[in-house]
């Protein structure tokens, strides 16, 4: 496939995109792109993807530099995982964002390209910091230690039984992930974890996510 029939069909996608050469110049960013962060593709085009994006992970630590693990990664071993970045913007700002990687082999030009698909994850990041601020409010009010309610409490048994796939779900509804999200990081359908969700629901007594993650805590479920 020529690069351009390849750009073209990321220009019809609903993620912003870029895709960069095998050491990280940017080759193409798509409007999504521009929209979405905010650079133009001027400002963008021929600079290294790490300049551009400056990506940080969840715990502060730098993804994007110009040995990026995840170009080496693509280059030897294909796609990796998809993954949380927050990534610089235009205006100075950064906007939390969730991308996947690509690897596409060309016909012109250096190959391979690894595109970069990104979507807005800005509200789930929101419920995530909601969620721990929760859980460290039950811990004050239960006078136990915020790591304390995420791990499994020692000073009694849990009162609910639950699966260890159960536990599992509960702990990525405690992250603020979607069903969507959950469904692909178990690789599973979404109406099995609606249906893991239903049953958490149940045992745990709770006509909400938000709630049933407050009860797994107090019972030191998670």
């Amino acid at each position: 496939m020529e690069s351009r029939d390849l750009f073209a069909l990321f220009d019809q996608a609903g993620d912003a995109a870029f895709a960069v050469e095998p050491y990280g110049r940017i080759c193409y960013w798509s409007d999504g792109a521009e929209k979405l962060l905010g650079f133009s593709r001027s400002e963008a085009l021929n600079k290294h993807c790490a300049d551009i994006i400056e990506g940080y992970g969840d715990a502060g630590h730098r993804i994007c530099d110009q040995d990026c693990h995840i170009l080496c990664h693509a280059r030897t071993k294909g796609p990796t995982a998809a993954y949380d970045l927050h990534a610089a913007t235009a205006s100075g700002e950064r906007r939390w964002v969730n991308t996947s990687v690509v690897v596409a082999h060309v016909s012109s030009g250096p190959s391979p390209l690894v595109v970069h698909l990104m979507r807005s994850i800005e509200e789930r990041k929101k419920i995530e910091t909601l969620t721990k601020e929760i859980l460290v409010r039950v811990g004050e009010l239960t006078g136990r230690e915020a790591d304390g309610i995420i791990a499994q409490g020692h000073s009694q048994e849990p009162r609910t039984e639950l699966t260890p796939r159960e536990i599992t779900v509960l702990r990525a509804l405690a992250d603020g992930r979607s069903t969507k999200e959950i469904a692909e990081q178990l690789s599973i359908s979404g109406a099995t974890v609606r249906n893991h969700v239903q049953r958490l629901l149940r045992k745990l007594k709770s006509h909400t996510r938000l709630e049933a993650v407050m009860c797994a805590a107090r019972e030191g479920l998670i």
